[in-house]
């Protein structure tokens, strides 16, 4: 998420923000499709940094089971320090095996914010998403057992083997990352070679 947001701006809708459980048990009926195309919708409208349209699209979508609105209104909530609303949103979408708000949901036990300090449920939120190849929580599992947090002994090969990995993930993450310029750089030289010949054409 690029844009952090002030408090106030969020006043309007903490009625349904921190009730997520209630506002999902009263969504009307609608299928995923439905549900994806408001969250493309609120995503293009966020990028936009037009937040009036997007915040209510995103709601819209967290209320029809989109688990990536339910992390991105965590993360929105969190952004503005409103972080009981950020806990139950993360929670929501952790619930259901999300990786990305059992991490966070693994962080907000670590720091206490929003919610009782634990270390034992910050373990356990973190460890499930990193047994989903979740980087970040990999990378906390490896330091956890390097050092010896969230109530783990220190165990070097434990630590080593959750770095190795991390590793394999970051490897993984980069050729992704490479192949998508890649593909970008090829579009954009094709819709250059069509806009020339369409001018060539035109004379």
């Amino acid at each position: 998420m690029r844009a952090k947001h002030n408090r106030s701006y969020w006043l309007g809708i903490l009625v349904v923000a921190l009730l997520p459980s209630v506002a999902l048990a009263e969504a009307s009926p609608a299928t995923s499709a439905d549900a994806e195309k408001i969250e493309a919708a609120a995503e293009k409208a966020y990028d936009a940094e037009d937040l009036d349209i997007a915040m209510p699209l995103f709601i819209k979508a967290a209320q029809l089971n989109s688990l990536r609105a339910q992390v991105y209104l965590g993360e929105m909530m969190e952004a503005s320090q409103v972080y009981e609303a950020a806990v139950g949103w993360y929670l929501t979408a952790a619930m259901q095996g999300d990786p990305a708000a059992q991490y966070a949901l693994g962080r907000m036990y670590i720091s206490g914010t929003g919610i009782e300090k634990d270390d034992a449920k910050a373990l356990y939120w973190i460890k499930h998403s990193a047994d989903k190849k979740h980087l970040p929580a990999v990378k906390v599992m490896a330091n956890a057992y390097r050092v010896g947090l969230l109530g783990l002994q220190v165990d070097q090969d434990q630590a080593a083997s959750w770095e190795a990995k991390a590793a394999r993930l970051e490897a993984i993450q980069r050729k992704e990352t490479d192949e998508k310029l890649k593909a970008f750089i090829a579009d954009q030289k094709k819709l250059q070679e069509e806009k020339a010949a369409a001018r060539k054409a035109e004379k």
